[in-house]
C-alpha cells in the first residue's frame, strides 16, 4: 500500500459473522488472499467482547508485521450492527484498516488521525457482507470486490497538532506543570509494561484515543512500532494492549486520569532516567521543541546496535539526540562523568537555561573538582544554593577540610564583586557554622572553625550572616581566632579577623582587650579593671588562650591578671559573689578556664609565665601543660632554676586554702605519683625548693607525703640522681628518713646478689632508723618468696637478723626478732608464709633439741668416766702404803 495525493492508501478487512451458527471470521478483505493474516491480527489485538451497556465504537491501534514483510500500523474499529445471531445476541463487527508504518511515521501521523479516517471507512462499511446481493454491498469505502481504500488525511495532520495546548504552556502554572508531569510519568510507566488509564468522563472514542495519543506523544515515534492502545477493553478479556482506558485491575498498572502525578520511584532505572531527561528537556528546550523531536524520532538504523536496546533505552537514546548539548546533559543526569571544563562551559554560558544549570551544578558538585567558581552566577537559584550547602556539609562530615576550603575559597573569589551572590556564599558559610547544632548532623564544630581559620580574613562589613552567627556565639569566635593564631603571622591574622568580627558589645567581652594587647603601644583598654576575670570567667579563659597563642603570654599572665585568674579557679574566690547568681556552680563557672589550661599553651612561654600557667593548672586540678618538655634534665639549667623558683614563690603567695589545694595537685603531677612516667629534673628542683627556708610547714608536709607516695610505686626505681635527691630531701624533711630507708630496703629485696646477712644488716639499720616492724613484713615476705623454700629462707634471715644485733652487742635482738615474728604470724602480708616458717622453725628446734639430748648424754657419760677416774685415783691415794 502507498500514498496517493494527500491521503493514504490502506489495506482493510471486515471481521464478523452472519445471523447463523457460524463463528466470527474475516468476511472480506483487501488483499483478499490475506484472510488468515487478518484473522490472526484482529484476534491478537482484540479488546474483548463489549457488554450490552457499553458505548460503541471501540477503537484499538496496534502494530503488526504483514505477510509481505512490511510493518503496519493497524486501526481496529469495533462497532455494532442491527443483526443478532441464532441465540439473539447482538452481532458486532471489527473493521480493520492499516497503513505502512514508514509512511505514517514520515508524515508524523498520530493515532487520532489514523483512527478518524478509519472510523469513517468503518461506519461506511455498515452491514457489508460479500455474499449479499443487496445494494448495501456497494456502499462507499469498502467494496465487496476487495479493492484498497483511500484514507482522507490532510497534509497538515500531525500528531503534535492533536496535543492539548496546556502541554506547551509557558505560564508555569500548577495546572500545566501537573498535566506535564502526569503524562510524563504515565509514558515512563508505559516503558515498563501495560498501563490502564481509569476514570474520566469522556465517552467519545476519538477523544479518548486523542488523550491516549497525548501520552504516546511523550515517547519517541519509533515506539509506536511496538506500543498498542485501546479506547476501551472488556473487564474479563486477557488482552495484549499496552495502553488503554479501562476499569481498575489488580494485575496491571492503573493510573487515574489526570490525578496527582503518579510516583516515579517505582519505575525501573531505565524508565526513570528517561522520565527525568524528558522533564529536563521539556523545561530547558520547551514543549513544542521536544514534541516535534520525539515525533521525528521514527527509529534507528537496523544496523545500529541501539536498535537492539530495550524500549526504555531506545527512548532515552532517541531523546538524547535532540541536540548535542542535551546529550551531555543526559550524561550528567545519569551521574556519568563529564569533564570539569565541559561543565564549566555550560555554567559560564549566559544562554544556559536554569534547568540545565541545576543539572550541571549537581554534576559539578558531585565531581572531584574543587574549583566551583563557575557556579557563582547561578547562586541566586535556591536549589543550586542548597546543593552547594549540601556538598560542603558532606565534605565536613567526611573530614575533608581541604576540599571545603578550596570550594568556599573559589566561590568567595568569584563573588567578590557581586554583592547579591556573595550573600548566598555568606549564608552557605553561616550554614556550616551552625551545622553542628542541627539535629542529626555528624559534624564537629572544630572542623568548621578550622575551615574558617584556613581562609583569608574577610574584609570588614562583608559576610554579615556569618559574622552575626559568630558574634552571637563567643565560643565560636574564640575557636576561629585560635585557629587563625596557628598561622605564620598570628598577630596580623588575628587582628584582621578582629577587624571583620568587630569588638562591639554583641561579641565576646574579651575581644577589645585582645585587640589592644595585640596592637601594643596603642593600647587603651589593657589592663582590664580589677577582678574583671572574676566577673567574666568565660571571657577571661578565652582571653588567656588567645593572648598566649598570639605570643602575648607575658602581659596576660602578669601579676594582676594572674591573681584575678586564681580567683576564678578558687572555690572560695571573691568572683563568686561579684557575678550575678552567686549560687551558681563553681565547677560550671571555672570549666572554660580549666579547659583552656588542660589544652596547654599553644605558644612557648617564658619560665616565669610557665610557672604561673602550671600553678593555674594545679589550682584547676589539671595536668601541668606548660613546663613539659621545655626544661631538659640538667638541674643546673637556668630555665629550670627560674621556673622552679617562680613556681615556689607564686605557690607560697597563695591563700592558705588555695595553697594547700594547689600544692597537693602540683606535687602529685610533678612526681607522677599516679602515672607510669618518671619524675624528672623539674620535679626534683621544685620539691627541693619547697623545703628550703623560709619553709611553709603545710607545703613541707605535702612534699613529704607526695615523695612517700612516689616511693610506694612498685614500677619506680631510683637511679643515682634520684638517690642523691632523696638524700637531700631527707636532710630537710626528717619524716622522709623512715620512708627512704624502707624504700632502700624494698629496692634491696630485688637485688639477687644480696646475701642473707647483708639483708639482715639492712633490716636492723631500717629498724633503728625508725621504720616500724609492720612495715618490714612486706620486703621480708617478698624476699622469702623468691626462694624455693620460703619458710627456711625466712628462718635463716631472722637468725641472721639476730646475729646482726649480737655482733654489734645490741641486746634488743631477741625482742626485735620476736616482734617481727609476731607481725608475720598475724598474716598482714602473706597468710601462706607463716605456716611455712612455723614448720621450718619447729623442725629446726626439734633438731636442736635432739642434738641437745645427744650432747647431754655424751656429757653424762663423760661425767661418769671422770667420776670413776677420780674414784680410782682416790682409792690408790688412800691405799698407797
Amino acid at each position: 500500500m502507498s500514498s496517493t495525493g494527500t491521503g493514504l492508501t490502506a489495506g482493510w478487512a471486515v471481521w464478523g459473522k452472519r445471523p447463523s451458527r457460524q463463528g466470527y471470521h474475516v468476511i472480506s478483505a483487501c488483499p483478499a488472499e490475506w484472510h488468515s493474516a487478518y484473522n490472526e491480527a484482529i484476534q491478537h489485538w482484540s479488546p474483548g467482547t463489549p457488554a450490552p451497556t457499553d458505548t460503541l465504537p471501540w477503537i484499538t491501534i496496534g502494530p503488526r508485521l504483514m505477510p509481505d514483510g512490511q510493518l503496519a500500523l493497524g486501526v481496529y474499529v469495533l462497532h455494532g450492527t442491527d443483526s443478532t445471531d441464532v441465540h439473539n445476541r447482538p452481532i458486532n463487527r471489527i473493521t480493520h484498516v492499516w497503513v505502512p508504518y514508514e509512511e505514517a511515521a514520515v508524515r508524523g501521523l498520530g493515532w487520532t488521525s489514523l483512527a478518524r479516517a478509519a472510523l469513517g471507512v468503518a461506519l461506511g462499511a455498515g452491514a457489508l457482507v460479500p455474499e449479499q446481493r443487496h445494494p448495501k454491498a456497494e456502499q462507499p469505502g469498502l467494496t465487496a470486490s476487495g479493492g484498497a481504500v483511500e484514507l482522507a488525511i490532510g497534509d497538515d495532520e500531525h500528531l503534535v497538532h492533536e496535543v492539548d495546548e496546556v502541554f506547551t504552556s509557558t505560564d508555569g502554572s500548577t495546572l500545566s506543570t501537573n498535566v506535564l508531569r502526569w503524562h510524563a510519568a504515565v509514558a515512563a510507566r508505559l516503558l515498563d509494561g501495560p498501563v490502564v488509564v481509569t476514570g474520566g468522563t469522556e465517552e467519545d472514542a476519538l477523544e479518548r484515543l486523542r488523550l491516549l495519543d497525548n501520552i504516546a506523544a511523550m515517547l519517541p515515534y519509533a515506539l509506536r512500532a511496538e506500543v498498542s492502545a485501546a479506547t476501551a477493553t472488556s473487564s474479563g478479556a486477557n488482552h495484549r494492549i499496552q495502553l488503554s482506558w479501562g476499569r481498575p485491575a489488580v494485575d496491571v498498572e492503573c493510573v487515574p486520569w489526570q490525578a496527582v502525578p503518579p510516583a516515579v520511584d517505582v519505575l525501573s532505572p531505565a524508565a526513570r532516567e528517561y522520565h527525568d531527561l524528558l522533564i529536563h528537556a521539556w523545561e530547558s528546550r520547551g514543549g513544542p521543541t521536544v514534541l516535534n523531536h520525539l515525533a521525528d524520532a521514527i527509529g534507528f538504523d537496523a544496523r545500529d546496535d541501539a536498535a537492539r536496546l530495550t524500549p526504555a533505552r531506545q527512548a532515552y537514546e532517541l531523546l538524547s539526540a535532540l541536540d548535542d548539548r542535551l546529550a551531555v546533559e543526559a550524561r550528567a543526569l545519569r551521574g556519568q562523568p563529564v569533564a570539569p571544563e565541559v561543565l564549566d562551559g555550560f555554567l559560564r554560558d549566559p544562554q544556559t537555561h536554569r534547568s540545565t544549570a541545576k543539572v550541571m551544578s549537581r554534576a559539578k558538585l558531585s565531581g572531584p573538582s574543587t574549583d566551583i567558581s563557575s557556579l557563582s552566577t547561578h547562586l541566586d537559584d535556591p536549589q543550586i544554593a542548597a546543593l552547594v550547602r549540601q556538598r560542603l556539609a558532606e565534605d565536613l562530615r567526611a573530614g575533608d577540610l581541604s576540599s571545603v576550603q578550596e570550594r568556599v575559597g573559589s566561590l568567595l573569589g568569584a563573588t567578590a564583586r557581586d554583592g547579591s551572590q556573595r550573600d548566598v556564599v555568606d549564608r552557605a558559610v553561616a550554614h556550616l557554622v551552625t551545622l553542628p547544632d542541627a539535629s542529626g548532623e555528624g559534624v564537629d564544630i572544630t572542623s568548621v572553625l578550622q575551615l574558617l581559620a584556613s581562609l583569608q580574613p574577610f574584609a570588614p562589613d562583608t559576610m554579615p550572616f556569618t559574622r552575626g552567627t559568630l558574634a552571637s556565639r563567643p565560643e565560636l569566635a574564640h575557636g576561629l581566632l585560635r585557629g587563625a593564631a596557628r598561622g605564620a603571622q598570628p598577630v596580623a591574622t588575628v587582628v584582621a579577623w578582629l577587624d571583620w568580627l568587630g569588638t562591639g558589645p554583641e561579641g565576646g567581652a574579651e575581644l577589645p582587650l585582645l585587640r589592644d594587647l595585640l596592637l601594643g603601644p596603642s593600647a587603651s583598654v589593657w589592663p582590664p579593671p580589677q577582678r574583671w576575670a572574676a566577673k567574666n570567667p568565660e571571657a577571661a579563659a578565652r582571653l588567656l588562650d588567645l593572648a598566649v597563642a598570639c605570643g602575648r603570654g607575658e602581659p596576660v599572665l602578669g601579676q594582676e591578671f594572674f591573681g584575678d585568674l586564681c580567683e576564678v579557679l578558687s572555690p572560695l574566690g571573691t568572683g563568686r559573689v561579684l557575678r550575678r547568681g552567686a549560687a551558681s556552680s563553681w565547677e560550671a563557672e571555672s570549666a572554660p578556664l580549666r579547659d583552656v589550661l588542660a589544652n596547654g599553651p599553644y605558644a612557648v612561654l617564658t619560665p616565669q609565665s610557665q610557672a604561673r600557667w602550671d600553678l593555674l593548672c594545679a589550682l584547676a586540678d589539671e595536668p601541668l601543660t606548660a613546663a613539659a618538655g621545655h626544661h631538659g634534665d640538667d638541674p643546673s639549667h637556668a630555665l629550670l632554676d627560674t621556673y622552679s623558683t617562680s613556681l615556689c614563690r607564686e605557690l607560697k603567695g597563695l591563700r592558705q586554702r588555695d595553697r594547700a589545694v594547689a600544692g597537693e595537685n602540683l606535687l602529685r603531677e610533678l612526681l607522677c605519683v599516679a602515672k607510669d612516667r618518671r619524675p624528672g629534673a623539674t620535679a626534683r628542683a621544685v620539691t627541693e625548693r619547697l623545703v628550703q627556708a623560709p619553709t611553709d610547714p603545710a607545703l613541707c608536709r605535702l612534699t613529704g607525703e607526695a615523695v612517700a607516695a612516689l616511693l610506694e610505686r612498685r614500677d619506680w626505681r631510683a637511679d643515682e640522681e634520684d638517690a642523691r635527691w632523696l638524700t637531700r630531701l631527707a636532710t630537710s624533711l626528717p619524716s622522709l628518713k623512715n620512708v627512704t630507708h624502707l624504700y632502700a630496703l624494698r629496692d634491696a629485696v630485688g637485688n639477687s646478689e644480696l646475701t642473707t646477712d647483708e639483708l639482715a644488716g639492712r633490716l636492723r639499720t631500717a629498724r633503728r632508723a625508725g621504720v616500724g616492724t609492720p612495715d618490714l613484713c612486706e620486703p621480708v615476705t617478698a624476699w622469702a618468696k623468691r626462694h624455693r623454700s620460703p619458710g627456711t629462707a625466712l628462718l635463716n634471715l631472722l637468725e641472721a637478723f639476730l646475729r646482726a644485733h649480737r655482733d654489734r652487742e645490741d641486746p634488743t635482738g631477741p625482742a626485735e626478732r620476736l616482734a617481727l615474728e609476731r607481725e608475720l604470724s598475724r598474716g598482714r602480708v602473706s597468710e601462706l608464709l607463716w605456716p611455712l616458717y612455723y614448720t621450718a622453725v619447729t623442725n629446726d628446734l626439734r633438731d636442736q633439741e635432739t642434738e641437745a639430748v645427744k650432747a647431754i648424754r655424751k656429757e653424762t657419760l663423760r661425767r661418769d668416766t671422770i667420776q670413776q677416774r677420780l674414784q680410782h685415783l682416790n682409792d690408790m691415794h688412800v691405799n698407797r702404803y
